[in-house]
């Protein structure tokens, strides 16, 4: 999670090839989120506040309004719109993170057009080295949730660490509102390279952005309008076109009505930064008066 001004201030298996026939449009339909299927976020420092409990994901339905931290690697969260976001050509949907020059922490999107079948959006780091597919995190719930206590992680790589605490957020970073109480949490998807290196012009740590295909993460076309709407300035634009399914073949979906966004790091940023936490702050369809 960066320790940005608008952050201060506002505190799986995958299925075989499915396709989706667009239904009947609903009258009335809206271009923002509509619901939010489920919230589970990996431990982090914004976890247990108003950028991360179960309140939080209010701000991302009908608007944007508010944040939502996913937490570390592999940290999600699923949500809906209220018809079919069609395939269109070229941008279908945008989603809206924190992301500016120097600080990306990118999420890896997935769509479905049921809630079941889900498909992966490629994106530029598909192949580059560091890359890793398959991977799983399990994270151990510290012994007091009193306060903060890093969070011990093991994966399923040989690798091992923990989700240490930032001097200002003394809460607890396990989410304590899972229903269940659990022990442990684990996390599956696609690896990202890690992106955070420090800069001698800034003298900080950064977070370098991304090419393509990810949500908050920073990308030339970022502050540019889709569909000729204004409001879909400041979001990370995705194509429908780009699903692929588990093997990577193209999906050739034509609608889809969930989407999927998970934190793809695993990775602690140096000077007080924290763990890398995807954030959703909204999302936007392009079909909506279609």
């Amino acid at each position: 999670m960066k320790p940005t001004a608008f952050a201060l201030t506002l505190l799986g298996l995958f299925a075989t090839a499915c396709n989706s026939e667009k239904g009947p449009k609903e009258p009335g339909s809206s271009k923002w989120i509509s619901r939010v299927v489920e919230y589970r976020p990996a431990p982090g420092q914004f976890i247990n506040t108003s950028l991360g409990n179960m309140q939080a994901t209010a701000g991302i339905v009908g608007g944007k309004s508010g944040c939502l931290s996913l937490g570390g690697f592999g940290g999600y969260v699923i949500f809906e719109f209220d018809h079919d976001v069609q395939n269109i050509g070229g941008t279908d949907f945008v989603i809206f993170g924190n992301a500016f020059d120097g600080n990306s922490e990118p999420g890896i999107v997935e769509v479905s057009p049921d809630g079941t079948h889900w498909y992966r959006l490629k994106g530029s780091e598909d192949e580059a080295a560091g890359t890793i597919a398959g991977y799983t995190v399990t994270y151990t719930k510290p012994a007091q949730t009193a306060t903060a206590e890093a969070v011990s992680w093991t994966d399923n790589q040989s690798g091992s660490g923990e989700v240490g605490t930032v001097t200002f957020h003394p809460q607890s970073y396990w989410p304590l509102f899972l229903t269940g109480d659990p022990a442990a949490l684990v996390f599956s998807g696609i690896r990202l390279p890690d992106n955070s290196s420090w800069s001698e012009r800034d003298q900080k740590f950064v977070q370098a952005a991304f090419a393509w295909g990810y949500a908050d993460n920073w990308s030339t076309d970022y502050n540019d309008t889709a569909g000729n709407d204004p409001d879909t300035r400041g979001s990370n634009k995705f194509d429908i076109a780009n699903a692929v399914d588990a093997d990577g073949n193209p999906a050739n979906l034509t609608a889809i009505r969930q989407v999927k966004v998970y934190t793809a790091l695993n990775q602690m940023v140096g000077g007080g930064v924290g763990e890398t936490s995807t954030e959703v702050c909204g999302a936007l369809s392009l079909s909506a008066d279609l």
